[in-house]
């Protein structure tokens, strides 16, 4: 009955007042409020090594009317999650600060997303205004840049083979991402102390199948098994790192700044080519193994010791 009695007081009072006051300044009568906030646009990038869980706008409300007003306070966002204030009290001719805050989920699709933030006059000396009054807003673009990232676990901390040995390792290759995608999983081979990866040194081939990871909902996870050829004729020790990554990235850097793998060719012990100076580098030219040489070589040996006993047959 009171509430009541005061409407009709205030509603009586404000026509009145507005009689003799000018449009312009007949608005500062009736309740309104002012809303302003820090930030009209917030650009998330969650590829970056370190990103914020959360994002802060600082906003204000000023009321310049001559009496206190509730105001109410509400977030509208498709997919964002945001919390704030629900109302707030805010006395004539003062200003009330207050914070939104964004919560951040990686896994939001690429796109830009719209935050209103509203503010509208409820009451004003604790009688209910919100029709008399206009809803003020204020608009906040969310853009979420694509992103993708990926590494690399090897099944062992080095690896070491004799030439002409073919090299096996396994690499777990993760990724995570806010768009489904497939990518292609390859590995390099870069010398030691070399700054970068160049070309292969003949006779290392990668002659295991292909293999990809395939990211959907978020994340991908695929266990790599890679084969490699080594050359055989190798004089000194070859030393260098095997670096798995994704087709994104065509040549690797150096193996000190990428997640790679020790890997180290010796060279075979010597053998029977070995041992009289040969070079199986001119005999893979043609296609001759070192087990056709020593065939080879055995016969000819077995024919020459044959000549020998029936030339010292024929001289009896």
């Amino acid at each position: 009955m009171k509430r009541g009695f005061g409407m009709i007081i205030f509603f009586f009072l404000s026509s009145q007042m507005l009689l003799f006051v000018p449009p312009s300044a007949a608005q500062e009568i009736l309740p309104g409020i002012e809303l302003e906030c820090s930030r009209s646009s917030i650009t998330i990038d969650f590829g970056e090594d370190s990103y914020p869980e959360t994002e802060l706008i600082d906003c204000i409300l000023t009321n310049d009317r001559p009496y206190v007003e509730d105001v109410a306070l509400e977030y509208i966002s498709e997919d964002i999650e945001v919390t704030g204030p629900g109302s707030l009290a805010v006395e004539g001719g003062d200003e009330v600060s207050f914070q939104v805050i964004i919560d951040l989920d990686s896994g939001l699709s690429p796109q830009t997303y719209a935050l209103n933030i509203t503010a509208e006059v409820v009451s004003a000396v604790g009688i209910p205004m919100g029709f008399l009054t206009d809803i003020e807003e204020w608009l906040v673009e969310i853009e979420i840049i694509e992103y993708t990232n990926c590494d690399v676990t090897y099944s062992m901390s080095s690896l070491v083979v004799e030439a002409g040995e073919n090299a096996l390792f396994t690499a777990s290759y993760n990724c995570e991402s806010n768009v489904d995608k497939e990518l292609d999983v390859e590995v390099h081979l870069v010398e030691k102390n070399e700054n970068y990866e160049s070309a292969w040194e003949s006779g290392f081939n990668v002659i295991s199948e292909k293999c990809s990871v395939i990211i959907t909902e978020g994340d991908g996870f695929e266990n790599c098994e890679f084969e490699l050829t080594t050359p055989s004729n190798i004089e000194q020790k070859f030393e260098g790192c095997l670096i798995v990554l994704d087709e994104r990235k065509l040549t690797a850097g150096s193996c000190q700044n990428e997640n790679s793998l020790e890997f180290i060719v010796e060279p075979r012990e010597s053998g029977l080519i070995n041992g009289v100076g040969g070079n199986l580098s001119v005999l893979e030219d043609y296609n001759i193994s070192e087990k056709q040489v020593l065939v080879t070589g055995g016969v000819f040996a077995a024919l020459s010791v044959l000549f020998i006993i029936i030339v010292r047959y024929r001289r009896r």
